[in-house]
């Protein structure tokens, strides 16, 4: 498996007090709206996905509902990382069983790690689903601990399903170092909104986006106009694109809330946020969706229904 192209990294409809996973038809719902877009795949319970809240079992459930639901159309790439080596085995035993397409392991986070603690990690993971793909996934200002290129290419040698990596920061200079440690068939991928543009000029095969979950067109537009050589068009989406990016992420941790927020908006209700992730104030909604507006009016391809709430 290699993708290409835009990867929606997919929130989790949950219940409107954000306590429980949302129904299953809910589920469906969304899952329905992203695959009306052209997207290559779909990032299940990573940080758009609220995966860190989530319980073991709410996380196994949403992997085998993104597994039902949309593996027949499209790539699942599930998130099964954790501060716990063996819970991330098993969760990633559990998505391989279930049918994912792929696993995803974010670096382990709280306790600072060394190189040789984080091989061991990602070798224990890689091992204990030696037939399903693995993406590494790196967002150190989160995690506090990065997967370095040295940690790459010793994994890659060692590990033959460490098939890409999801890299969610805007250095540059690192994804192309990622690219020469993995070699040209390692699946590199792009979880930095910010410079989408940028990372596939870059090398990587494509990217995974946060933004993408609420409005999947916006990073397309850009994907579509680099592939098509036009890059006037591709940086005046890319800069469009940024201006939606700050909208939707007023105040830190807001965006995961704005993104719920949006896609009601857009006709597709999928419930609030978990604690500690808060819902928007009256005031703060108001100013969102005033953003929005006016990213529409600027050129933003947002395709209908228009960003307006129902009922």
């Amino acid at each position: 498996m290699r993708l290409e192209g835009v990867v929606t990294a997919a929130v989790t409809p949950l219940t409107h007090d954000g306590a429980a996973l949302a129904s299953e038809a809910v589920f469906a719902s969304y899952y329905r709206f992203l695959l009306q877009h052209d997207i290559s795949g779909v990032f299940i319970a990573g940080t758009t996905g609220e995966g860190m809240v989530l319980s073991l079992v709410e996380r196994q459930r949403v992997c085998e509902l993104a597994v039902a639901l949309i593996g027949p159309h499209k790539p699942v790439l599930v998130n099964v990382g954790s501060a716990s080596t063996a819970e991330a085995v098993t969760l990633a035993r559990h998505a391989a069983q279930a049918g994912a397409s792929a696993v995803a392991v974010i670096a382990p986070y709280f306790y600072p790690l060394d190189e040789a603690a984080m091989l061991a990690h990602f070798r224990a993971v890689a091992d204990a689903v030696p037939a399903t793909p693995v993406y590494l996934y790196n967002l150190p200002a989160f995690t506090g601990n990065e997967i370095t290129p040295a940690v790459v290419a010793q994994l890659r040698r060692a590990c033959p399903n460490v098939a890409g990596m999801k890299h969610s920061d805007a250095s540059l200079s690192r994804l192309q170092e990622f690219r020469q440690a993995g070699g040209d068939e390692f699946n590199l991928l792009s979880g930095d909104d910010s410079v989408a543009l940028a990372a596939l000029a870059c090398g990587a095969d494509g990217c995974v986006s946060g933004t993408a979950s609420a409005f999947p067109e916006t990073l397309l537009s850009i994907y579509s106009a680099f592939r098509q050589g036009d890059l006037a068009r591709a940086r005046r989406q890319q800069a469009l694109f940024n201006a939606l990016s700050s909208v939707l992420e007023p105040g830190p941790g807001l965006s995961l809330t704005c993104y719920k927020a949006a896609l009601a908006w857009r006709g597709v209700d999928v419930g609030q946020v978990r604690l500690p992730h808060r819902p928007l104030t009256p005031a703060e909604a108001d100013t969102l969706r005033a953003g929005l507006a006016a990213c529409r009016e600027q050129g933003l391809p947002l395709v209908e229904p228009h960003l307006t709430p129902r009922g």
